[in-house]
């Protein structure tokens, strides 16, 4: 590895599409917005919804009339864009105006975020080394465990309650080596995700997290004052663990598709049949959302087998 590699930085730019509007469908669209504008303002001398279209340009914020222009055009030039370019974002469009002049084509930047290049070679002994790793950490983590037992039973001898150690079970040893394994893949691997994903996990975080702090009747502020940080640094700390949720979901994507796995009927109908509340279970089985969480935990658990059963 050089050093270069090691520098990469793992949130990237978005991808930049810019769009051009010629002159002519810029007018267009000015002119339609403005005549629609100019049917919800009020002028002296003139009914609302007839003021002349000229003296309603007068009145109104060029900006306002500009944003409307935008509204009617942009969709249809930046689906005939995307359909050119042949990109498929993951994320919905930021636009970025760079020149409005009237009389002159419209030019704009789109920014979106496209699925990452993963390259899965060498994977395999990335994941043998990992495990090897992962037993040597919890054979590590036994003994410790161990010999800070034996401490306590030698300094409390007259404890009636000895402190016994409860080793790891077997799902607990899985969970941990599973975790050891996507952090070393990332480490090998090294997917650059593009900042707009990263901004749009973030933000679902946040959403995620006010519902909740709302439900327990938390103040937002009182949050960040019991965690003693802003938001600006619990906004870093949640994009830091969104690049790495994002980072583990695309190798795991990669991985099933490289190995030709997926999820079949029989998978989805097992998952189902353990909800026993007939009538929850027909409101889950056309819930799009649910069936795609559904598909996608299935899917993850069958990578998981595939990457614990490589030896």
């Amino acid at each position: 590895m050089n050093k270069t590699d090691e520098k990469k930085p793992l949130i990237a730019p978005n991808t930049i599409i810019t769009l051009t509007i010629p002159k002519k469908e810029a007018e267009l669209a000015y002119s339609k917005a403005l005549k629609k504008l100019a049917k919800k303002i009020k002028v002296d001398g003139f009914r609302k919804g007839n003021v002349p279209a000229k003296i309603a340009e007068e009145s109104l914020n060029p900006q306002k009339i500009i944003e409307g222009a935008l509204q009617i055009i942009v969709p249809r030039i930046y689906t005939a864009e995307l359909k050119k370019s042949g990109k498929k974002p993951l994320t919905h469009p930021e636009f970025n105006p760079i020149s409005l002049e009237k009389g002159k084509d419209w030019i704009l930047e789109a920014y979106i975020a496209e699925k990452p290049k993963i390259n899965l070679k060498s994977y395999k002994e990335t994941i043998k080394k990992a495990q090897k790793q992962a037993i040597k950490e919890i054979e590590i983590q036994i003994k410790s465990m161990k010999e800070a037992a034996k401490k306590h039973e030698e300094e409390c001898k007259d404890d009636k309650h000895k402190h016994q150690p409860t080793e790891p079970t077997k799902d607990e040893k899985e969970g941990f080596t599973l975790q050891f394994i996507f952090k070393e893949l990332i480490k090998s691997i090294k997917p650059e995700i593009q900042e707009l994903l990263v901004k749009e996990e973030v933000r679902y975080d946040l959403d995620d997290l006010s519902h909740k702090l709302k439900d327990m009747n938390i103040p937002f502020e009182k949050f960040l004052e019991h965690r003693k940080m802003t938001f600006e640094q619990l906004s870093s700390e949640l994009a830091a663990s969104a690049l790495g949720r994002l980072q583990t979901s695309f190798i795991i994507n990669e991985i099933a598709e490289t190995e030709k796995l997926s999820v079949k009927k029989a998978d989805f109908d097992l998952e189902m049949a353990k909800i026993t509340d007939k009538k929850v279970r027909k409101e889950k089985e056309i819930d799009p959302r649910y069936i795609e969480m559904v598909g996608q935990n299935i899917l993850r658990q069958k990578v998981a087998d595939f990457i614990l059963s490589i030896k």
